[in-house]
């Protein structure tokens, strides 16, 4: 970095800019308002005209609905404000600044020294350190000859205790060490980092920029793990479902709201961190971190350019690791520290942690709701909401195509992390329907732990492992028990008449968590080199799985044009049955005499069926 970009800012320059100006907010402003349009065109539709018979579940299928279609009023209200760091660096003349970088003992030393190489090559001068849990001497060597410091909390019983502040076998410990004894004295900014994620050369530039808001107590960063994106689906998922939340999301709360730290890195004003106690409690110290920060007085800033590429989850066992800790911990947070600092924050601020925190158990319940739909309703035998499918589409898909089309525009104002994140993908799609069960599961361990006073020990995601285990039964049985539970009563309700539409709904589930079961298992073995303990595995495997997918075959063949025809009822364009009828009589069964015949046409007018007949 050159002198006269640290030392003589152009003091006219805003810290932040708006990312819609002018033209860009018009567009923005037309799109939500034919957004709400068809909104309310649902809405109106389901309230006044549709036909609710049944009280509880008219409730629960309304509170989906509204869930689905209300839950984007949350992101189109914060992202119009969206903002974005600007100008040139402009903390205090000689700031004291370091970066430091976690590294747990399950993590090779050559994944974290690529980032350390990529830390040394920043463009702002600081201090480069490792914080490493137990570092050997070839480790020592490597640092010493390149400049870069070492914090160990090795042999420290003090830093490995078994409860927060400085908890063993967590992040929060290994760098409760360094802010202890170099961070707090030695230094006003510090960027901190996870091994695997390797810094842009204009990353500590960005990161240090909203700073010069004295106000300004932390500043997060897009978590970008695209690094093995080319190798795992899991990884791509991920990466596709959250380019919008660590891009455009984080860019609206810096228009007056709490951005979020993200664990995989993201710097800290010292003086704020010390004030607070330091790094927040659980797992998620990053979301922690930035509740306790809150509710100090501090304010965050989201650095939308600050660049650093790490991995995914190599694997899907990974993943579903991943999303069961996280959520676990987010309830935690929740339940044990949300209730003593809410109370401290504008109401804005409440509303936007308690909705974050709300998030993980919310989205589990109605994920499991959507799959447990179609079983309560053919269970029950009536409908809930009288109304014909075509009739529901024609009022539903309007809206849902507006907010299809504003992703699309988000991602064109450049503001996704990847800026390439893609809208429409099969991993995303998938990504979408794996994770709730184990949301649900770390939901579920948040609330025993909390009643309980128990705690779990957190597992470090492996990073540059070579080979991989098959995987296990337990990874697959939420899955397998989703399938089994929907096609189920498929088979078993036979008179259905009231709910036949339901049958399609049940076994397109049943199809769509077939499809999830196999792409894990197929991806699994093409992805990796995967160590099978017996040689009945794989085999053993392939056979589960088509007999797995011999049940919605059956299941179509038996009820499929039932739900079908119930489906089409009511459409006025086109038909897809007729319906036969013979008369009854001496040696004529009762059930011959009304036919269901496959005839797909389009209807004709009262007046082209009288010049036919």
């Amino acid at each position: 970095m050159t002198k006269s970009r640290l030392d003589m800012p152009t003091r006219e320059d805003p810290l932040m800019v708006r990312i819609f100006p002018g033209r860009k907010r018009v567009e923005y402003v037309i799109g939500v308002a034919l957004w709400v349009a068809a909104l309310i065109y649902f809405w109106q539709w389901w309230i006044l005209e549709a036909v609710h018979t049944h009280l509880f579940g008219s409730i629960m299928v309304s509170a989906l609905l509204a869930w689905i279609t209300i839950l984007p009023v949350y992101f189109i209200t914060i992202f119009i404000n969206a903002r974005k760091p600007a100008g040139q660096l402009r903390i205090p003349t000689g700031s004291r600044v370091a970066m430091v970088v976690t590294k747990a003992p399950s993590e090779p030393f050559h994944v974290v020294a690529e980032t350390l190489l990529a830390m040394l090559a920043q463009s702002v001068p600081h201090d480069t350190w490792l914080a490493d849990e137990d570092p050997s001497p070839e480790t020592l060597a490597w640092c010493r000859d390149h400049g870069v410091f070492v914090s160990t909390r090795k042999g420290r019983a003090d830093y490995h205790r078994q409860s927060w502040p400085r908890r063993t076998r967590c992040k929060e410990g290994n760098l409760a060490f360094f802010y202890d004894h170099y961070g707090y004295e030695g230094y006003d900014f510090v960027s901190q980092l996870d091994a695997d994620h390797v810094p842009e050369p204009d990353y500590l530039f960005q990161m240090l920029r909203p700073f010069a808001d004295p106000s300004v107590g932390y500043v997060s960063a897009p978590s970008i793990c695209d690094r093995n994106a080319r190798e795992s689906w899991s990884a791509r998922g991920r990466l596709y479902v959250e380019a919008s939340m660590h891009g455009s999301l984080q860019a609206g709360y810096n228009g007056g709201f709490a951005t979020v730290c993200i664990g995989s890195h993201y710097a800290v004003r010292t003086t704020a961190l010390k004030e607070i106690g330091g790094l927040g409690p659980e797992l998620a110290e990053d979301h922690s971190t930035t509740l306790f920060m809150n509710a100090h007085g501090w304010r965050g800033a989201h650095a939308l350019d600050a660049i650093a590429h790490g991995d995914g989850p190599r694997t899907f066992a990974d993943l579903v690791t991943q999303e069961f800790q996280w959520s676990r911990s987010l309830v935690m947070i929740l339940l044990q520290y949300t209730p003593k600092l809410i109370g401290r924050m504008p109401l804005h601020l409440k509303v936007q942690f308690l909705f974050s925190q709300f998030w993980y158990p919310l989205y589990a319940f109605f994920l499991a709701m959507m799959f447990l739909l179609p079983v309560i309703t053919l269970a029950y035998g009536d409908n809930f909401v009288s109304v014909t499918y075509p009739d529901f589409l024609q009022h539903f898909m309007p809206q849902s195509l507006m907010i299809l089309v504003m992703a699309f525009w988000w991602r064109a104002s450049g503001t996704f992390r990847p800026v390439d994140g893609k809208i429409l993908s099969w991993e995303a799609m998938l990504f979408l329907l794996a994770r709730w069960p184990w949301v649900l599961a770390g939901t579920f361990a948040a609330f025993r732990d909390w009643l309980t006073g128990t705690f779990v020990d957190f597992r470090v995601t492996p990073k540059g492992a070579a080979d991989v285990d098959a995987l296990p039964l337990r990874v697959l049985a939420p899955y397998l028990f989703v399938v089994l539970t929907s096609i189920l009563p498929v088979l078993l309700v036979q008179d259905a008449y009231q709910t036949r539409g339901f049958y399609v709904f049940a076994i397109v589930n049943a199809c769509f968590y077939i499809v999830l079961l196999v792409m894990i298992v197929v991806q699994h073995a093409r992805e990796n080199t995967v160590r099978y303990r017996t040689r009945i595995y794989q085999p053993a495997l392939a056979a589960g799985l088509l007999a797995l997918v011999s049940l919605p075959t059956l299941a179509t063949a038996e009820r499929g044009r039932d739900g079908i025809e119930a489906l089409a009822w009511g459409t006025r364009s086109f038909t897809l049955f007729d319906d036969r009828f013979s008369v009854a009589g001496a040696g004529v069964g009762g059930r011959d005499t009304h036919k269901t015949i496959f005839s797909p046409r389009w209807r004709v007018g009262d007046a082209g069926e009288q010049r036919q007949q």
